[in-house]
């Protein structure tokens, strides 16, 4: 058999060739395609892309709950969780498009995790759930994740207000398959019907007539609102489309019908599927150029073939599902010059994805403890898991895409799609038929020929981001050494500058909250007492902002209960109370610890020395009082070298006397050669307290025998108070947010019809399996009966599961 040959971004296929079919007679096309289509789709998808999914735990909130969110960042490509990229940009937008919220967190090995709080900000109404990234700026397909949801103050619903459909507000329209509908030959249609929130109108009735009210063809709606008919148009004639809605009738003219052109229809059998390309007299007298090319494509990969029409006016090529590429595959048709003229989506289900094997529930005191379990797990590959839990009569998740979905098809289409998820929970034929008709409906991709075609060297405008890059120029020629003070949970580092360097740079940092970035100068050979001076940027410095090519799908008010009980609800975010007090901590709410009793408590093998207001404010040296904590601790005013060593430690042979030396947990120095010269800009009034170890114990493998020094500074202060003339203090624009704890509101009665229909039980966003193959959590049983988990996730690397499992808890 002859092959034929394609480009590919990760390596060469090879495929059987289609079978082309003209005049009932059989041809097999294996010459290579060449040209301008392959050349720039490859220089247009060379690239790489990211595709992000966020799975919210609700659809609908209440006033005083928190949104719990789950964000899955993947290799559009090879549907792995991605590691290009650091930062995601998560906002919420009410239906003006205003920024309400908005966070930046940090994405480890593809996800991240994080909290809103549903406060006084967000009030009753609807909103828009935006998560991106930078490098998906980059590019016209819908990568991003983007989702309404509602918020309900339960106390107020005679204020919300309700959304009223009239039969005036639906758009009804008809598609030809491929984007043609040509006179004197059968064209299969689309036919859309939806509401003005962008709802389909489910499983009502219709036809099609023409000018004299003669009935042509007959449909009726699925559930999102679509369906085909069977049409031939006749010249000289006009015809209608008509929906039948609460007693009335909907009719829209049938425009753009072609007396030229060809059209296309696609048939699924079972291995293989058909493509018909038909054209009618017309066009075959007008033109004797009958060439055109198949392209079929997936937004990476492409293969082109040539084929003819027949002078019948027909062609029929035929393509094993086994040579499709997984997921959405583009059939586009190009004339001889290459201009695109019809495009058909086809869905290809032969990607991996898993089920949860076993559930099961046990009662621990007042809490349920589940345990998922999943056969053919891999537990030397990644696995993470999101998983909703909400009662099983709730109205409260109603979310259109699910992980799959998302990943396989929301990218690859203009359009938002309603319920995407509901092709994804079976496969059954009803599914399937649903799902290719939706394929259908949706006319071009959001691949487009034009930008392709026209955008061969476009330049990439908006890079991968990893942290917040800082450069601190330097304003003038202050040669030395140069000391940034450690952000959270970081290291101090040290630079030497030299008279050619212009700046310090700092890449991939990742400050949080109360971080600043602080910077002093320690001079050249002698020690100087002088402030630095440099002009910081930071890049990025604020939260940048996403076009949307789409409309999104909206949540509406079309019915709200009237509850007979109140529902009261405490805020979620007012439930616990996990500050750390520093000047004073409860433990039980009975027993109070002194703060130094508490810092010790903390400590393992060392001691805590908490600086007084008298040594605060007595202008101490901190050589001085480190020799009152039994160090040797000397200052050379002439060097500027700041040394200290353990006198326990005698220096003989192997031993070093130099202490492992900290301030705020960032490694100053350790050893012989190490210079604490850093610690001549502080003075005891920075200083909260020095944890300190004599002995070599508990400190780590960088302790040796002569123990260790940490110095923690008041964090309020900044360091600003004593030594604002040596080391500079700057505000970071754009920081992290950090991870904030989900809770559950707590709820005064869980009996009742608005806690069935609106209320939370959990949320658990990082579910890993143990070595057992399983994945536990626990949480308050609320004695609902029946609960239901939403799962989704990522196994074994690459395999997906989107899930509702239904639990009974035999309450």
């Amino acid at each position: 058999m002859s092959l034929n040959f394609f480009y590919s971004k990760t390596k060469i296929y090879q495929i059987a060739c289609l079978l082309f079919i003209a005049n009932m007679t059989s041809y097999t096309l294996c010459a290579q395609q060449k040209g301008d289509i392959i050349n720039d789709y490859k220089n247009y998808t060379e690239l790489p892309r990211e595709v992000a999914y966020v799975h919210l735990n609700k659809s609908t909130y209440i006033a005083g709950e928190m949104i719990g969110f789950k964000a899955y960042i993947f290799d559009k490509l090879t549907k792995e969780p991605s590691n290009l990229t650091k930062n995601l940009y998560c906002i919420i937008q009410n239906e003006n498009g205003e920024i309400i919220k908005n966070k930046l967190i940090e994405v480890n090995n593809g996800v991240a995790s994080n909290t809103f709080d549903i406060d006084s900000t967000l009030s009753s109404g609807v909103f828009i759930f935006k998560a991106y990234t930078n490098w998906m700026r980059n590019f016209d397909e819908n990568n991003h994740f983007e989702q309404t949801f509602k918020v309900i103050d339960a106390d107020k619903l005679d204020f919300i207000k309700r959304d009223i459909l009239q039969n005036n507000d639906i758009e009804l329209q008809a598609l030809g398959e491929g984007g043609h509908i040509v006179y004197n030959i059968n064209n299969t249609i689309g036919i859309i019907a939806k509401n003005k929130f962008g709802n389909g109108i489910a499983n009502a009735n219709g036809n099609i007539t023409d000018k004299n009210g003669t009935l042509i063809s007959e449909f009726q709606l699925n559930e999102v609102g679509l369906a085909k008919a069977l049409f031939k148009p006749l010249p000289n004639n006009t015809y209608n489309l008509n929906l039948n809605l609460n007693d009335e009738t909907i009719t829209v003219p049938i425009e753009n019908i072609k007396l030229f052109g060809i059209n296309m229809t696609l048939s699924d059998l079972k291995e293989k599927i058909n493509i018909v390309v038909k054209t009618n007299n017309e066009t075959l007298k007008r033109t004797n150029e009958q060439s055109y090319k198949l392209a079929i494509h997936n937004g990476e990969d492409i293969n082109v073939i040539p084929f003819t029409i027949s002078e019948k006016g027909k062609a029929i090529l035929t393509v094993q599902k086994k040579q499709l590429f997984s997921g959405t595959n583009i059939f586009t048709i190009f004339d001889n010059e290459n201009r695109p003229l019809l495009e058909r989506l086809y869905f290809n289900k032969n990607f991996s994805t898993q089920k949860i094997s076993k559930t099961s529930v046990k009662q621990l005191n007042d809490s349920l403890n589940v345990s998922l379990s999943l056969s053919n797990l891999d537990l030397s590959k990644w696995s993470n898991l999101s998983v909703s839990v909400l009662p099983s009569k709730t109205k409260s998740y109603n979310h259109h895409n699910n992980l799959i979905s998302q990943l396989y098809i929301q990218p690859y289409v203009k359009g938002s799609i309603e319920n995407a998820s509901q092709y994804f929970r079976s496969n059954d034929k009803r599914v399937d038929y649903n799902l290719d008709l939706l394929m259908l409906t949706q006319g071009w991709s959001s691949y487009n020929w034009q930008n392709i075609f026209k955008e061969k060297d476009k330049a990439i405008t908006y890079p991968f981001e990893q942290g917040i890059d800082i450069v601190a120029n330097i304003n003038s020629k202050q040669k030395g050494t140069y000391y940034v003070y450690p952000m959270e949970g970081k290291s101090t580092q040290i630079f030497n500058v030299s008279e050619s360097d212009n700046a310090l740079i700092l890449n991939s940092t990742f400050p949080i909250d109360n971080d600043l970035f602080r910077i002093g100068y320690l001079g050249d050979k002698k020690f100087k007492k002088e402030s630095p001076k440099i002009y910081p940027q930071f890049s990025p410095s604020i939260i940048p902002k996403f076009k949307t090519n789409y409309k999104t799908i909206r949540s509406y008010f079309k019915t709200i209960n009237q509850f007979n009980e109140s529902p009261n609800i405490t805020n979620a975010w007012e439930t616990n109370d996990n500050v750390e007090a520093l000047d004073e901590v409860t433990v039980n709410t009975s027993t109070k610890y002194t703060r130094a009793e508490a810092l010790k408590n903390k400590t393992i093998n060392s001691r805590v020395s908490i600086v007084n207001d008298n040594d605060r404010n007595g202008g101490l040296r901190l050589d001085i009082y480190l020799q009152r904590l039994g160090f040797q601790a000397t200052f050379d005013y002439q060097s500027g070298r700041f040394s200290i060593t353990n006198p326990r430690v005698r220096g003989i042979g192997t031993q070093n006397p130099v202490p492992a030396v900290y301030l705020d947990d960032g490694l100053i120095g350790f050893g012989p050669e190490a210079d604490f010269g850093i610690l001549t800009f502080i003075t005891m009034s920075d200083i909260d307290y020095i944890e300190y170890e004599l002995y070599g114990f508990g400190g780590g493998l960088l302790q040796g025998e002569a123990g260790f020094i940490k110095v923690y500074t008041l964090k309020d202060q900044g360091l600003k108070k004593t030594i604002k003339n040596t080391i500079r203090t700057y505000e970071i624009p754009l920081k992290f947010n950090e991870e904030k704890a989900f809770y559950t509101p707590k709820y005064k009665y869980y009996n009742t019809e608005f806690f069935n229909e609106y209320g939370t039980i959990a949320w658990e966003p990082k579910m890993t399996f143990n070595k057992k193959g399983e994945a536990q959590f626990h949480f308050f049983d609320t004695k609902t009966q029946n609960i239901t988990l939403f799962v989704e996730g990522i196994v074994n690397g690459n395999q997906y599961i989107s899930e509702e499992i239904i639990i009974e808890t035999n309450n």
